[in-house]
């Protein structure tokens, strides 16, 4: 028999991280993390239906047409501001 040792049949400790990167510590820091987020993440509710604005805009769509139907500098400045809620309404 010789003196030299045997070489061990198998992988190298180089090829098994790069094949089995989880050890169990990486394990149970998943299995943690996702036992946290399951507790502490938030609630999600489904958003109910879109609000519908219509008797909103048709009642500011009448208020237009009277201060433009009226006149006067301060009737046209308000007519010009129901003018820009309506916009933004519409693009709500």
């Amino acid at each position: 028999m010789s003196d030299q040792p045997f070489n061990e049949i198998g992988i190298t400790n180089e090829t098994r991280k790069a094949m089995y990167p989880d050890n169990y510590t990486d394990k149970m820091g998943h299995a943690f993390k996702t036992m946290l987020d399951d507790i502490f993440r938030p609630m999600h509710i489904p958003r109910p239906d879109p609000v519908d604005h219509s008797i909103l805009i048709d009642e500011l769509e009448m208020m237009y047409e009277a201060h433009m139907t009226i006149g006067g500098q301060q009737n046209r400045f308000n007519a010009s501001v129901l003018k820009a809620a309506l916009n933004v309404i519409r693009a709500l």
